[in-house]
């Protein structure tokens, strides 16, 4: 019977095509990678219609650093709203644009996770020594001086990708995207760069060909990084990106969701919290609520210790309107 069970359940995933399937939206909101174009993962596959995402994340920082004449002291909260929006052009190409909303200030995290850390007796880095809801972004080195105090607001870079089919079937698919960021935040308050960005991304999905409901996602890509001002003469241009995803569909309405993000630092640093390439591991759930729309509701934790913030928080809303 529970055999029976799940070969049923697994053909329903082949009906409502689980190769469609999305990963986690993930980005790393420390405050030097967050002003890179590193994409987060989507599937391979280039669906008909549209597709539309609001998603939102609450990222805290408690960064300090030092080593010789380099130090880095991050200390607030970053918030990120971004509108998405994909659209199918032929059978094989699709086009994307993402405009986000930054937010940074001090914030509302700080305490929860000062509970938490105490209830686990679990290191804090320093954090809870440290005013609560306090807001500083500072970085020195002999080269490079940045002093961010004072809460800041307003329209980030927005990027667009293109992205074409190299194979689609009903349980794989793999794609190649082309994508740039445009430097419309404004760098002054730290909403943006304040240079373009170019990148371009290798994507691969699937279905689990044995009994369990499981789809996977995973991406391989380089950033051509544009000359940062705010991140001074130390910016690495050349980055590499990486994931892996895998969406548990547990039921019609529910599926469970693990993530791995990897990518290179921001800065040719000693420093961990600038110079190391940053891991990120990302849990969450999906509730299906109808058959065009669905909610995310995940976490994020630096897996690689202060190389992303301490802990995202995030939510995503996405509907597919039905193809005509």
């Amino acid at each position: 019977m529970i055999r029976v069970a799940a070969i049923s359940f697994t053909a329903f995933c082949a009906a409502v095509q689980c190769a469609a399937s999305e990963p986690l939206w993930v980005d790393n909101l420390a405050p030097f990678t967050g002003l890179l174009g590193i994409p987060s993962q989507r599937s391979a596959a280039v669906d008909q219609g549209w597709m539309f995402n609001l998603n939102s994340a609450v990222a805290s920082h408690f960064m300090v650093d030092q080593e010789n004449n380099e130090t880095v002291f991050f200390d607030g909260e970053t918030t990120r709203v971004s509108l998405a929006g994909r659209m199918a052009i032929g059978q094989s190409w699709d086009v994307a644009m993402t405009v986000p909303y930054v937010h940074h200030g001090s914030g509302f995290l700080d305490g929860i996770i000062n509970d938490w850390h105490d209830f686990f007796g679990m290191s804090d880095g320093g954090r809870s020594r440290s005013p609560e809801d306090a807001f500083a972004y500072r970085y020195v080195s002999p080269d490079h001086r940045l002093n961010i105090t004072e809460t800041q607001g307003g329209l980030g870079d927005v990027s667009v990708e293109l992205t074409r089919a190299l194979h689609q079937s009903s349980d794989r698919a793999a794609s190649i995207s082309l994508g740039y960021k445009f430097a419309t935040g404004d760098a002054a308050s730290f909403l943006g760069s304040g240079a373009a960005d170019i990148f371009t991304a290798l994507r691969f999905s699937g279905v689990h060909q044995g009994d369990l409901p499981l789809t996977w996602h995973g991406q391989i890509g380089y950033t051509m990084a544009g000359d940062s001002d705010l991140l001074g003469p130390d910016q690495r241009r050349d980055l590499w990106f990486a994931g892996l995803a895998l969406d548990w569909r547990l039921s019609r309405q529910w599926s469970l969701l693990a993530q791995y993000d990897g990518h290179s630092a921001p800065l040719r640093s000693n420093l961990t919290t600038v110079g190391e390439s940053a891991a990120l591991l990302s849990i969450g759930a999906r509730w299906h609520a109808a058959a065009q729309w669905s909610i995310d509701l995940s976490f994020v934790e630096d897996i690689e210790v202060e190389t992303a913030p301490d802990v995202t928080f995030q939510m995503n809303v996405r509907y597919r309107p039905k193809a005509s």
